[in-house]
């Protein structure tokens, strides 16, 4: 899925989050489900999370760009990717997509 850089990103209500050196868990009191963020995971749910109005993908990559040995069309790709998956799980939305149904189970991201 080609993600454009205009899609302003929020997480979903429903989602709860923790925060930990190790990563952090998000549970989706609608769906029931939990899952797992490692380090570099959580560092997008923050930035995710600490927006009020969203964040677009050009705003992460600008953001994040500095504290990863990645070149920012590598992490461009990967945060088109992750973001996509987060989207498909119900755990992030865009100003196109008010509503996402994810998957069921617990699971990594």
């Amino acid at each position: 899925m080609k993600l454009t850089s205009e899609k302003a990103w929020t997480i979903s209500p429903d989602v709860r989050s923790t925060q930990s050196e190790d990563g952090a868990v998000l549970l989706d009191i609608k769906q029931g489900l939990c899952f797992s963020l490692n380090v570099v995971g959580a560092k997008v749910w923050e930035k995710l999370a600490t927006s009020q109005t969203g964040t677009t993908l050009a705003r992460l990559v600008s953001d994040l760009a500095p504290q990863f040995a990645v070149s920012v069309d590598q992490l461009t790709t990967d945060l088109e990717h992750y973001l996509g998956e987060l989207e498909a799980k119900g755990l992030a939305r865009t100003n196109g997509n008010p509503s996402s149904v994810g998957t069921s189970g617990r699971g990594k991201l």
